[in-house]
């Protein structure tokens, strides 16, 4: 009777914050338990919530890359952050494989580049370079994408 009263306030507890956003498996478990139930409770209620299909690892990292690209993040900080959210190594590599072609990294980094950078500046100013090369480095973007587009864009803008 309790248990099953135990059972019910985590179930719902769980599904009141996946009704914000979806989670992944991790947040769901550490959720619960910072709520205070115990490991049996837990267990059963992510059971339950993996066969009703409210949590599942792989649509999250799916939507969850997908959002980051859209929002102009990096592969980098993309892994950086389904790892964090206990999606494996092996998934999180598959989808940042499928979303972020060399292309597509360099295009979104061309594209926040120019909407941070005015017409008038220096760009033989280092401490710009510097400045325009960190943001993309904290965005997300590898070294090697980073330096060529900044190549580019002093390159283009310079003539």
């Amino acid at each position: 009777m309790i248990e099953e009263k135990t059972f019910i306030k985590a179930r719902t507890a769980l599904l009141r914050l996946l009704g914000y956003r979806s989670r992944s498996r991790q947040e769901a478990v550490e959720y619960l338990r910072r709520k205070g139930f115990n490991e049996g409770i837990v267990d059963s209620v992510i059971e339950e919530m993996e066969q009703w299909g409210y949590i599942d690892d792989h649509r999250y990292a799916v939507d969850y890359t997908e959002s980051c690209l859209r929002r102009g993040l990096g592969p980098l900080r993309v892994r950086h952050n389904l790892l964090s959210r206990g999606i494996s190594r092996e998934l999180a590599e598959q989808e940042i494989a499928r979303c972020y072609s060399l292309e597509e990294e360099q295009a979104l980094a061309r594209k926040l580049l120019s909407k941070r950078s005015a017409s008038g500046d220096d760009l033989n100013d280092k401490r710009w370079i510097r400045r325009q090369a960190a943001y993309l480095q904290r965005r997300g973007f590898r070294e090697g994408v980073v330096v060529r587009v900044i190549r580019e864009y002093c390159f283009r803008s310079g003539e």
